[in-house]
């Protein structure tokens, strides 16, 4: 249990470097260390869930491609208006999935996290992969007010208005 907590800590202090201006050079690798730390957490000894093993796996299975489906969507909506975690986009994206969400890449980074854990059936990954998804939400919530709606004003409040933050409003 105390290496997934140390897991959480690490992806929090990663979620924090990615704000910092002075580390443009780490977005990149700091985008990637969030997508996949989630993921390593399923290979530290831990009890598995008791239950049916095999739905686990049918659902994680089918959560893992829902979530890389999603992410692929919205990095085609995006193009090359932004790459990673932290950057400022150039245009506020509207179309795809963020018609329906504000944050589908971080929505299916969640579905793939939880699918994931699900398919090993990871009690402590997924108790402490609560903690991971709140750091996302927060992440979405701080990128909102600092980064979007400074960047793109009233135009982001009526698209906030419209559509949901992680879910189909």
């Amino acid at each position: 249990m105390y290496w997934q907590l140390l897991v959480v800590l690490i992806f929090a202090l990663n979620l924090a470097l990615l704000w910092s201006d002075k580390l443009a050079w780490w977005r990149l690798p700091g985008s990637l260390i969030c997508a996949v730390l989630p993921l390593v957490t399923v290979f530290i000894p831990q009890p598995s869930f008791e239950l049916d093993y095999f739905w686990w796996r049918i659902v994680g299975g089918a959560a893992i491609v829902a979530g890389a489906a999603l992410i692929v969507w919205a990095q085609m909506a995006l193009g090359r208006v932004l790459t990673n975690i932290g950057g400022t986009p150039a245009k506020l994206v509207t179309s795809g999935p963020y018609a329906f969400f504000r944050h589908p890449i971080y929505l299916g980074l969640v579905f793939v996290w939880v699918g994931w854990w699900w398919v090993f059936a990871a009690v402590y990954s997924f108790y402490c992969g609560m903690f991971i998804l709140a750091a996302i939400w927060l992440q979405g919530y701080f990128e909102e007010k600092f980064v979007l709606e400074k960047s793109f004003g009233s135009k982001f409040k009526e698209y906030r208005q419209q559509t949901g933050m992680f879910w189909v409003k």
